[in-house]
């Protein structure tokens, strides 16, 4: 799963030389809330509605203190941010999303040879996910190992074969307690079976359905 499967490639950009003004019509215009800051087909910078909110007259207390009430006058390049954090096509979704998390932010521009190919955002990420999600038939297991299990590392993939069950898709992620949830789409006529051992080891089973 690449960036590239699953970034926009037309992007809404600006330049640095356009007004904070005329950035905002466009964020309004296009439904955006970020768009790369390009000039000479370079990327050089980026502006979010955070960047725009605080130049605006009577949004927030620094907006005086910033710009006064000329602040959508400014050029974009007087608040756009000039380090930018970008990714490569052929990076990992996984990446994509874990930059978002680690920065708080909503989207990253992807670049390749200085050149911009694109945006992900955390929609695309979301997407992505929901896809898989949803993208075979058969059962789903949602359940808990509890956190005493997991120095076992248990194989339940290949649990869920010994039951005669086809594995379609697994995820898994920590939970706040130290335990794991785990998630299955599986098919074959073990399901109950592999359920009750999943039962029988301590695991809570949480959806079958």
């Amino acid at each position: 799963m690449l960036v590239r499967h699953f970034m926009a490639s037309d992007v809404v950009t600006l330049s640095p030389d356009q007004t904070c003004h005329e950035a905002l019509q466009a964020f309004q215009r296009h439904k955006v809330r970020r768009a790369p800051v390009v000039q000479n087909n370079k990327l050089v910078g980026i502006v979010s509605e955070r960047d725009l909110l605080r130049v605006m007259p009577g949004t927030c207390a620094q907006a005086s203190t910033i710009a006064g009430e000329a602040g959508m006058d400014l050029p974009v390049r007087d608040i756009m941010r000039t380090k930018v954090i970008t990714l490569s096509p052929s990076d990992h979704l996984k990446q994509a999303a874990s930059i978002m998390l680690t920065h708080q932010i909503g989207g990253v521009p992807v670049v390749q040879g200085g050149q911009l190919k694109g945006i992900i955002t955390e929609s695309d990420i979301f997407k992505a996910f929901y896809g898989i999600l949803t993208s075979t038939q058969g059962w789903i297991i949602l359940f808990e190992e509890p956190t005493e299990l997991a120095d076992a590392q248990h194989d339940y993939v290949k649990l869920c074969l010994e039951h005669g069950c086809r594995v379609h898709t697994v995820l898994k992620y920590p939970t706040a307690t130290g335990s794991t949830m785990y998630y299955l789409c599986v098919a074959g006529a073990g399901v109950d079976s592999f359920v009750r051992k999943l039962w029988a080891m301590s695991n809570q089973v949480v959806l079958v359905e």
